[in-house]
């Protein structure tokens, strides 16, 4: 599968706003030298190869890891501690956050479900505590052979329950709290990522910090340069002294602040457009493509892939031979009202129109406007026919001029809009297809509403679109 590191990173910055600074802020580079993805504290390195091996999903979670080994700066904190013990903890903090988050864990991902309760440090005691326990239990059973006891088959068991462990991690499966083996500690990597610039990174900074202590003006000269590129230890400073449990709580506020913004946002525009047109013309551009958020062929009445058929109703022989007689079997038509009041804005309307491009997949098209009034319908034959539309509106909304605008003899009738407008009064047998979170209830209708993640979705385009205009 292919990656696209501006795609994941507008992703990134919807689910973990709390971290956005970093997120942007942050470098992201190719490295084949290394067989996953690692940070040193400054850049993201990933190799292209291993990402196009995920999910897209597993690949949001790869660069999520990471930007949160930055965010609570695990490098500089791993000072003085047992490296293979911190890598572990580190890992499964962050990996039980993210899944929680809804990411899947990628393969060969530390994996201890107990790290949720947990900081850094805190789970970096217990295992800590645990591996010290256990080394004092290996090294009386050695006593105990060198004593010629009879613990040999123990030993024996012990060994080969080692090695299980190590082949159980080289075939990616995750690593547990019961699982620090010694012998894996020549190598301090761990779970899917690598850790091994952490100590040359560590080093650095100690090194960087003794000089500017020292007075000496080249490297404090470098060092401001560095900061005067790039914001990205300011923003870690105001994270990183927080707790993981904390800062993730955090996010998830910040996510849902983001989300009933959105919402005031919209509501703002119905409240402000009240029951008026402006019958303003506007034009879309690159509208784009996306995949459908229903399927139309089932939703679609009567939806068939052709438009002939070889009839023998009408038949007649020849020569003695039964000559079928060629019908039209028309396909299903449809007829799409989109909602361009107030509320609605480009981004929005864009969403309406890729879905239309969709449906026309599968039936006759033709698409109108309304806000307060009806600005009629426009056939559409080609996809071209949606990008060179001219859409009317701007005003309030009624609900009740759209569903009198429909004709009796389509079998599919299809309203998009947010939803924010009083019901009609006249029951039809419609779709809404409802962009929002305000529940609907037509009389006689079916409604789709669309879920959180495309709310996320337009929250993204809508931020992307901000972004670019500055």
């Amino acid at each position: 599968m292919n990656f696209n590191i501006e795609s994941i990173k507008n992703k990134m910055l919807v689910k973990y706003p709390f971290f956005g600074s970093i997120v942007a802020n942050v470098n992201y580079k190719e490295d084949t030298d290394i067989s996953t993805a690692g940070t040193d504290g400054q850049i993201i390195y990933y190799n292209p190869k291993f990402l196009e091996t995920l999910s897209a999903e597993e690949q949001i979670f790869i660069f999520a890891h990471e930007v949160c080994h930055i965010a609570f700066e695990h490098i500089t904190r791993s000072e003085g501690k047992d490296a293979y013990v911190w890598n572990i903890a580190t890992d499964a903090v962050i990996n039980q956050f993210l899944k929680r988050d809804g990411l899947k864990l990628v393969k060969g991902g530390v994996d201890i479900a107990e790290a949720i309760n947990y900081n850094a440090e805190e789970l970096y005691d217990k295992l800590l505590k645990e591996k010290q326990q256990s080394q004092s239990q290996n090294g009386q059973g050695n006593q105990q052979n060198q004593q010629g006891s009879s613990s040999s088959e123990q030993g024996q068991s012990s060994s080969e329950n080692s090695q299980k462990q190590n082949k159980n991690q080289s075939q990616g499966q995750g690593t547990s709290s019961s699982e620090l083996d010694p012998l894996e500690e020549q190598n301090q990597d761990v779970g899917h990522d690598t850790h091994s610039m952490w100590k040359d990174a560590l080093k650095e900074k100690k090194e960087s910090k003794f000089t500017k202590e020292n007075n000496n003006p080249k490297m404090e000269q470098k060092q401001n340069e560095n900061q005067q590129k790039s914001k990205l230890q300011q923003e870690v400073n105001k994270i990183s002294e927080m707790k993981e449990q904390d800062a993730f709580n955090k996010n998830l506020e910040e996510k849902r602040k983001k989300l009933e913004e959105l919402k005031k946002s919209l509501l703002e525009q119905v409240m402000k457009a009240g029951t008026s047109t402006n019958g303003s013309q506007i034009t879309i551009n690159n509208i784009g493509k996306s995949k459908p958020l229903v399927d139309w062929r089932y939703i679609l009445r009567e939806a068939i892939k052709y438009d002939v058929d070889w009839s023998y109703k009408n038949s007649y022989f020849e020569d003695g031979v039964l000559i079928p007689n060629l019908e039209e079997q028309p396909m299903p038509e449809t007829e799409i009202l989109l909602d361009t009041s107030g509320s609605i804005n480009e981004e929005l309307l864009k969403n309406f129109l890729r879905e239309c491009k969709n449906i026309l997949q599968h039936s006759k098209l033709k698409v109108g406007c309304f806000d307060t009034e009806f600005y009629g319908f426009h056939e559409i034959k080609t996809e071209e026919d949606i990008e060179n539309m001219t859409f009317e509106g701007g005003g309030g909304t009624d609900f009740d001029v759209a569903v009198n605008a429909f004709t009796n003899r389509v079998e599919n009738k299809i309203i998009f809009t947010d939803g924010e407008a009083n019901m009609p009064k006249k029951a039809l047998d419609a779709i809404w297809i409802v962009f929002g979170e305000t529940k609907i209830n037509p009389k006689g209708a079916k409604v789709i509403q669309i879920d959180e993640e495309q709310l996320n979705s337009l929250y993204s385009h809508e931020e992307k679109h901000t972004k670019q205009n500055k």
